[in-house]
């Protein structure tokens, strides 16, 4: 079944309407007829099961058949402060993020970023928040991650200082490897991570973090893509605390 985000104040009265590109999507890509149900989430938890009644351009609208609620779809609330990349490599990183169960995505401008985005409510944040919608709604989620805007790493670290396990991925740390840190902790319900751009992150940067209580740790003995990096982070994470691999 197609799944859509709308807004709350789309559901009135036991009924649902859908407006703009994703009404269009109804109407002239899945060319969804009167009578065809769809999934329709409302970005809190609730999902309803919709007959459509009434399409045409750029609207559509339907009955709520049936509706469902869980406060979660992660046991884990993952926060990813991801250095920004190059080309379009943060949209792979959001896309695939999301489908992995991130719960915030923050961009972050570190010295050897090699992009730099002067407005922070640029156009980029909202591509990339529709990455992220979409994303949610392929993977069946029941919530749309936040995408932040683009932060400086000390803003990031004291807004994320109280989260329980706090984790900085440093190419060039070799006492502490992500998996021996990882069997040291047990019950973890946030995470934050921070991931440096291509050229990685430089000593002072890691030192502010550690300052802030993250802990450097290294994935072992090869180097990694930035967006390799993050993925490979949140698969681990959530398969060790999080949802990933339970069926159940």
């Amino acid at each position: 079944m197609h799944r859509f985000f709308v807004n709350r104040e789309s559901i009135i009265n036991n009924r649902v309407e859908i407006t703009g590109d994703d009404a269009e999507q109804v109407r002239k890509v899945l060319r969804m007829k009167e009578g065809d149900e769809i999934a329709v989430l409302d970005g809190t938890g609730w999902e309803y099961r919709v007959q459509l009644d009434e399409i045409k351009k750029g609207y559509a609208a339907g009955e709520i058949k049936f509706k469902d609620f869980k406060s979660e779809d992660s046991k884990i609330k993952i926060i990813l402060g991801q250095g920004m990349p190059k080309g379009d490599k943060m949209d792979f990183i959001v896309q695939k993020a999301t489908e992995l169960g991130i719960h915030e995505i923050v961009p972050l401008i570190l010295e050897r970023c090699i992009v730099r985005i002067k407005d922070k409510d640029s156009g980029k944040i909202k591509r990339w928040q529709r990455i992220a919608k979409e994303s949610a709604e392929q993977a069946m989620r029941r919530f749309i991650p936040s995408i932040h805007a683009v932060s400086d790493l000390k803003e990031f670290c004291n807004e994320y200082k109280d989260t329980d396990l706090k984790v900085i991925l440093y190419e060039d740390e070799k006492k502490n490897g992500l998996k021996d840190l990882l069997e040291v902790k047990k019950e973890i319900k946030t995470i934050s991570i921070i991931v440096g751009p291509e050229g990685g992150l430089n000593k002072e940067e890691v030192e502010t973090a550690d300052f802030y209580g993250f802990v450097p740790a290294g994935l072992g003995q090869r180097i990694l893509r930035t967006d390799t990096t993050a993925l490979t982070a949140l698969s681990i994470l959530q398969f060790l605390y999080g949802d990933l691999g339970d069926i159940q």
